[in-house]
């Protein structure tokens, strides 16, 4: 597609410079200042939060333990009248009870009232006068004179002996009505109403209690009078940022305590002696006047806030934020707390920052501004020249001079340009050497670059040889171990665990070679049709046995449109379904571990027809294990990366992640995780796969154990060529017992030497060897034409996948990789001598089926010893089907068709049933 450039707009340098940096200076002011106000705010409002928070609950704790005391005082002379130390009778009134009273207000110094009323009337007690703060007895008999007598006390708590008289009438049941009734009327201990102090209006409460004689009847009443104004003293003292308030009002509206001075008592006129209580919403201070009406019409009624309540409102434009905690006791109170902090408080010097910082902005834009245009200014006016100049050196004019600039790096951009014109035909013909010599100097790099791959192969090939050659001696000999019937139980668990270490080894082994291909990109996807169910199935029941020891739940789900054929590399898949499960068991102590798969198709459009059986395959490993920390999911997938919890654990090696990514990668998906400290990790990823018909899969043989040659054949003679003693004896101790010549040599020399005058059928060849390795030797041999009729299959540690092509061009005819099964040495002595072998065969042809699965019973297993059972399921975990043939061959010593029954489920991969079968025995015999 051509563009028109006489259309398209064009804008001068100096615009184009000056535009963007501006419109960036000023997004850059606007997001600051906003930035700055919204968090400022936000830390406002967190502030304010944790303030209200903390006041109301440093008043609910204080009022918890403030008004208990008047009950505690009560309880104290309730057990004294049970004593007999104090009485509501007058006449029993004595030196010890005037002590005690006078103890307790020396104790409880907000105290005002300690008094002790009969049912008849007849009130005595000890008071706190307001005036001098002195304490004195009184005594009033309800029968003669209503005139109270009272005592002054010295500084022991005795009377003095000087007696005032009331010259005033006092009416005792006026004067405790508002202290008792509540009390009498409740039957239990209560709160009367506040009422004002009698000279200086203060508001105080009353702490009732009943007193019963012995047949459970009123005998009196005893009264402790508490000052409320010790609670607004309590209140007054609170910091509240700079002029926030707390006050505590009952659900009717009437102030109880506030940290402001006013009176909660007043007299509306001299005439009237009944003093008023303020209601918050006529309180003078505006903040708690604006609350309470805020609160009112936010409840409509104050009776209707049960619980912690947080509100917002404004008065003249400024933010107020509330906060309601409801306060109760057993005694009757229901009372409310509330706080009420303004916004500006917090704001002040926040919004006085953030202008500060919009104003320093808005001069940085400003200066920034001008800069700009001048370095423009400067930067175009060279460039405009330099632009005429290039046009006319387009034009064929080289000769060119272009003025001298005061920014330093266009006055040497406008010399080199004046160089250039005069230069330009010197470098066009010399152009074509330059070329050459950069195109040699790139390949003496990449002759450098190919030296550093040779290398890192060479290390990887011997590190591959150094230990995958030790282990093919550990599993191999294990193998031909398990055929052994001089073992006892113990010994064969032992060789289980052997054997199953060593395929540990192997796996943490390919593991590394595996990070180092995909580092190399060799890494290749090798897809081909498997039973996508049977896969799942079989890996749960390969972890199903572990998850059970650590006494965790290993569920699966999948759902019922599940495809069952697909086409995809089963082998990575298998691998990265086994990395993921075997992290979640091992990371997880109580729960379990849940494995979900889904699927969706995938319409992709090829030659326009939208192809149905492309799906994409959904898959969950969920855990309820510890978790990871959200700091460390970024390097989970990084190779020897592990977790906090996995270097606790001080288990893997932190390659598992790293190369099951790579595979999913590979397999066209993603791999994402989600986890949370403390409530476990999910892993989810996705691939692409083809569903493929049930017609398009082929079966596969299970291994058996050769136990010999088919008669007539002729006698083979077989060298075995390795430098390392172990490997040789391997070979021929699983060959030699089948009737083959052997012979052995330990380096190509010996092995070329041997040949000449042997000449085996076979050649087992190790590649690696000194003297002469496996490579000179294998093409001495088959330089000769009666070499070409010797079959030499390499057997080598490396597993990087040249090696093979190395090793056939090298003249071998085959090539198999260490450690090997010995199933493999059999198939490839078939394939390339023909040798034909009898195999161990438990099921004879003609037999049942049907009956040989009923053969298969709770109480036939049962009969089996459990050392048998257990090795039948620690191979069946590890899938090893030569030690499961080994130890069905014992069980059909003692019981055939249970052997026949368990050898059709494992050749039909019933895996389940059998280790179901056996824990149900386990479980019976325990």
């Amino acid at each position: 597609m051509s563009i028109n450039v006489a259309k398209v707009r064009k804008f001068p340098l100096q615009s184009v410079l000056v535009i963007p940096f501006v419109i960036q200076i000023f997004v850059a002011v606007g997001l600051t200042g906003w930035l700055s106000l919204r968090n400022g705010q936000k830390a406002v409002n967190d502030v304010s939060a944790q303030l209200r928070s903390n006041i109301s609950d440093r008043v609910k704790m204080y009022l918890d333990n403030y008004l208990e005391k008047p009950f505690t005082i009560n309880r104290l002379n309730t057990d004294a009248i049970a004593r007999r130390e104090l009485s509501f009778d007058l006449k029993k009134l004595n030196p010890k009870t005037d002590k005690l009273l006078w103890q307790q207000m020396q104790f409880f110094d907000n105290v005002s009232w300690i008094s002790l009323c009969s049912v008849q009337g007849d009130l005595f007690g000890i008071e706190r006068r307001v005036k001098d703060n002195l304490l004195q007895f009184y005594i009033n008999n309800n029968n003669t004179g209503f005139y109270p007598r009272f005592y002054k006390i010295d500084s022991q708590g005795n009377r003095t002996g000087n007696i005032e008289k009331s010259t005033k009438k006092l009416n005792n049941r006026a004067r405790i009505e508002a202290w008792y009734s509540n009390a009498e009327k409740l039957k239990k201990s209560s709160w009367s109403e506040i009422y004002p102090e009698f000279t200086t209006l203060q508001p105080q409460i009353t702490a009732a209690s009943l007193v019963y004689n012995d047949s459970r009847k009123v005998q009196g009443f005893i009264g402790t009078t508490f000052s409320l104004k010790a609670i607004s003293k309590f209140l007054n003292n609170l910091k509240i940022g700079r002029t926030g308030q707390v006050f505590i009002i009952e659900k009717s509206g009437f102030l109880v305590a506030s940290s402001t001075q006013q009176k909660l008592f007043t007299l509306q006129n001299k005439k009237d002696a009944k003093p008023q209580r303020l209601k918050a919403l006529d309180s003078k201070d505006k903040l708690i006047s604006a609350t309470a009406q805020t609160l009112t019409k936010n409840f409509k009624n104050l009776n209707n806030i049960k619980q912690e309540e947080k509100l917002e409102f404004t008065i003249s434009g400024q933010l107020q934020f509330i906060q309601v905690l409801p306060f109760h006791d057993k005694k009757g109170l229901d009372w409310l707390v509330v706080v009420v902090v303004p916004e500006s408080d917090f704001m002040e010097l926040i919004n006085a920052n953030t202008r500060t910082t919009i104003l320093l902005c808005l001069l940085a834009l400003g200066i920034a501004t001008g800069l700009g245009i001048i370095a423009a200014h400067l930067i175009a006016q060279p460039i405009r020249g330099l632009n005429k100049a290039s046009a006319a050196i387009a034009s064929g004019e080289l000769e060119q001079n272009i003025p001298d600039s005061s920014i330093q790096e266009l006055a040497a951009l406008g010399k080199s340009f004046n160089q250039m014109s005069q230069q330009l035909k010197d470098y066009y013909q010399t152009l074509e050497q330059r070329v050459q010599d950069r195109t040699a100097e790139l390949v003496v790099a990449k002759e450098k670059a190919d030296v550093a791959n040779q290398a890192k192969s060479t290390f990887i090939a011997n590190m591959s040889h150094e230990l995958r050659s030790p282990l093919n001696a550990i599993l191999g000999f294990s193998q031909i171990m398990t055929r052994s019937q001089s073992l006892n139980p113990e010994q064969q668990e032992n060789l289980t665990i052997i054997s199953r270490s060593g395929e540990h080894l192997l796996n943490l082994i390919d593991n590394v070679l595996d990070l180092s291909k995909i580092e190399a990109g060799k890494t290749t996807f090798n897809p081909k049709n498997f039973d996508l169910h049977g896969l799942i199935n079989d890996i749960h029941d390969m972890f199903q046995m572990k998850s059970e020891e650590k006494g965790l739940q290993l569920l699966i789900e999948y759902e019922p449109d599940l495809p069952r054929y697909v086409h995809t590399d089963d082998v990575k898949l298998r691998q990265v379904i086994i990395n993921l499960i075997n992290n979640a068991i091992k990371f997880t102590e109580e729960g379990g571990v849940c494995l979900r798969v889904s699927s969706r198709q995938n319409h992709q459009k090829i030659s326009e027809i939208i192809d149905k059986n492309h799906h994409i395959i959904h898959f969950e490993i969920e855990d309820s294990g510890a978790g990871i920390a959200a700091e460390e999911l970024g390097n989970l997938f990084e190779a020897f990366t592990q977790t906090a919890s996995g270097k606790q654990a001080q288990e893997g090696t932190g390659l598992g992640l790293r190369i099951s990514r790579q595979f999913v990668e590979l397999m066209e998906g993603e791999i994402t995780v989600k986890s949370q400290v403390g409530q476990g990790t999910t892993f989810l990823f996705d691939i692409q796969v083809t569903e493929v018909e049930a017609s398009a899969m082929t079966s596969q043989e299970p291994s058996r154990h050769v136990i010999a040659l088919e008669p007539n054949q002729p006698r083979y003679r077989i060298l075995i060529v390795d430098d390392k003693p172990t490997n040789r004896q391997l070979l021929i101790k699983l060959l030699s017992p089948l009737g083959f010549e052997l012979k052995e040599a330990s380096n190509g020399q010996e092995a070329v030497n041997i040949w000449e005058t042997w000449e085996p059928q076979l050649i087992w060849m190790d590649m690696r060897m000194p003297v002469m390795d496996g490579y000179t030797a294998t093409q001495k041999i088959k330089a000769h034409t009666k070499g070409q009729a010797t079959a030499i299959i390499a057997l080598t540690a490396s597993v990087l996948e040249e090696e093979r092509a190395v090793v056939l061009s090298a003249g071998c005819d085959d090539f198999l990789r260490k450690p090997f099964r010995e199933a493999e040495i059999f198939k490839a002595m078939n394939k390339h001598i023909g040798v034909t072998y009898i195999y161990e065969d438990l099921i004879p042809i003609n037999t049942d089926i049907k009956q040989i699965r009923e053969a298969l019973s709770v109480e036939a297993m049962a009969e089996i010893p459990r050392e048998i059972l257990i090795q039948l399921r620690d191979a069946i975990i590890v899938c090893d089907i030569d030690l499961m043939l080994t130890i069905l061959k014992q069980i059909s010593s003692k019981n055939l068709p249970l052997a026949q029954a368990i050898e059709v489920c494992l050749e039909n991969f019933e895996y389940k049933k059998v280790l179901n079968l056996i824990s149900v025995v386990q479980g019976a015999t325990e």
